[in-house]
């Protein structure tokens, strides 16, 4: 093997150790999310009150990602990495302009959200106005997690800059706190509450106060100390917003598409809005250990390998990076689709979450489970294009992409009511996946090359037996009903077993001396 090709696959080595380690917090931050996900349908079950809870978090969650947590990733990184270039000094006087400027738009933000929160509400579940309990809880619920979106987003701002350091723990084990503040709230607050969404409500605060709390320590090992300051004027500052504008709709393509889906389902029975919420919740895991992951990886290298025009490494990189994906994502798929009831019954069948919501969570999954790798795909995709500084390509794809969402949840939604709306997300992401696989083709050449195509067609053969070994088990060894153990029991076993012959059968299909090369060509 050439130098040349051994310092590629080590390349490629090194960003599977950053997803790994990304991928191994989020599974932590992911466990508690389902713990704490247990906890408030144990509390609020799929009833008029977990609607109106679960609308008001999204209120922050949803401006957190598309002004925060993804598109300030995406403006900062690269512009980060070309005044590294320069000197220390110069990115850490940057930061501190972008510190100061999003302090500021953060604090104006939080005041007029709050104060305008009733119109805001109305665009975001229109179906609440016309039923008073839903609409107040909502309302009131709302006001109290606002101030969430300002502690969360300047920890993102935080994220963002250790990741460009090639530090990933701190931010990828973030996420952890605010689930351990809400189950602390669920077990601890919530019996002192007449109404145990309100101590909920606190447990959010509570995790964006230690979700920021903790990013000090980690900023100042890499050297910054922040200080905000206000330049606007800053020519780094100036580029950063040029990417900042055009990513806000991009980089939030999917939440633009689920949002659709949830002002939708306001208009639909109650409980359909808690469906698609829970099927969110199991779907976003893999997306998190695999999308998500990869990408948080994937932006710093691609951006650094561009800033030294080493294109051909960036390509390789990015190459290795889609067929690990789908190496991950297409078993996790299946298993989604086949073992969707198991899932949600051992999850959430607890209290008021009865099985009648299981099964109707359950379809939800299923429709979102389809979109799985187009979801990871178009992550990374996009991340492609930000590394290269072009923010306005992936924009324009993500508004296609929303327009096509609309059009088939208004289709589906007749026939097929909350679970058309899952679909219509899932089937609006394969449209964003192909107009950004066809812009990099144009400006980069074939994406995938044979070895690439033979690794995607050894993870689809393997998936053949996987199946075969689900259904036998099904069929030996029935789903318990009774018991919540047995349930995890059974639950875990037929994972892991089915796991482990997807990896036998791709290692026996030739993957050995891929994973032995750390993702490299052989």
């Amino acid at each position: 093997m050439s130098s040349k090709q051994n310092k590629s696959n080590s390349l490629s080595s090194s960003v599977l150790k950053g997803v790994a380690k990304v991928g191994s917090w989020s599974m932590l931050s992911r466990v508690l999310g389902f713990v704490r996900d247990i906890l408030i349908a144990r509390l609020l079950g799929a009833s008029p009150l977990a609607d109106a809870f679960f609308v008001a978090l999204k209120l922050p969650n949803f401006f957190r990602r598309m002004f925060a947590e993804g598109t300030l990733t995406v403006a900062l990184v690269p512009v980060l990495a070309e005044e590294r270039q320069k000197s220390e000094e110069d990115a850490h006087a940057y930061l501190n302009a972008l510190a100061g400027m999003l302090l500021a738009a953060l604090l104006l933000m939080t005041v007029l959200g709050i104060f305008f929160m009733p119109w805001l509400l109305l665009a975001f579940a229109p179906g609440f106005h016309d039923e008073p309990e839903r609409w107040h809880q909502a309302l009131h619920l709302a006001r109290w997690m606002f101030p969430y979106l300002a502690l969360i987003s300047l920890a993102a701002m935080s994220w963002a800059v250790l990741n460009a350091y090639r530090k990933f723990s701190v931010a990828a084990a973030s996420p952890a706190l605010l689930n351990i503040a809400i189950i602390f709230a669920a077990i601890v607050l919530a019996p002192s509450f007449d109404n145990p969404a309100e101590a909920l409500a606190v447990g959010v605060i509570l995790g964006g106060i230690l979700q920021l709390a903790i990013q000090f320590p980690a900023l100042k090992r890499i050297g910054w100390i922040p200080k905000p300051t206000w330049r606007p004027h800053m020519p780094a500052i100036a580029k950063t917003m040029l990417l900042f504008g055009p990513a806000v709709l991009s980089i939030a393509a999917v939440q633009i598409n689920i949002l659709v889906g949830t002002i939708l389902a306001t208009l639909l029975p109650a409980g359909a809005v808690s469906y698609l919420y829970y099927a969110d919740r199991i779907v976003q895991l893999p997306l998190a250990l695999f999308g998500i992951a990869m990408g948080t990886v994937l932006l710093p290298t691609l951006s650094e390998h561009l800033a030294h025009k080493r294109l051909a490494e960036a390509q390789h990189d990015l190459r290795q990076g889609l067929v690990w994906l789908v190496w991950l994502t297409l078993p996790a798929m299946v298993g989604l689709l086949y073992l969707a009831e198991p899932i949600i019954r051992t999850l959430f069948e607890y209290g008021k979450f009865d099985i009648d919501d299981a099964q109707a969570t359950s379809h939800a999954l299923q429709a979102y489970a389809i979109g799985l790798m187009a979801f990871c795909w178009a992550r990374v995709l996009s991340i492609a294009c930000y590394a290269e500084q072009d923010a306005k390509a992936p924009m324009r794809y993500a508004a296609v992409s929303v327009g096509v969402n609309i059009v088939l949840a208004l289709i589906l939604i007749k026939p097929m009511g909350y679970v058309g709306l899952a679909l219509a997300t899932a089937l609006a992401s394969f449209v964003n996946v192909g107009l950004l696989w066809r812009r990099i083709h144009r400006q980069q050449g074939g994406l995938l090359d044979a070895s690439c195509i033979k690794r995607i067609l050894c993870a689809v053969l393997a998936c053949l037996p996987m199946v075969l070994v689900l259904q036998v088990m099904e069929q030996m060894w029935a789903f318990p009903d009774a018991s919540k153990l047995w349930q995890f029991v059974w639950l875990t076993m037929v994972i892991f077993v089915s796991a482990g012959v997807y990896f036998v059968s791709t290692w026996l299909l030739g993957e050995k001396k891929y994973i032995h090369a750390g993702g490299g060509k052989k």
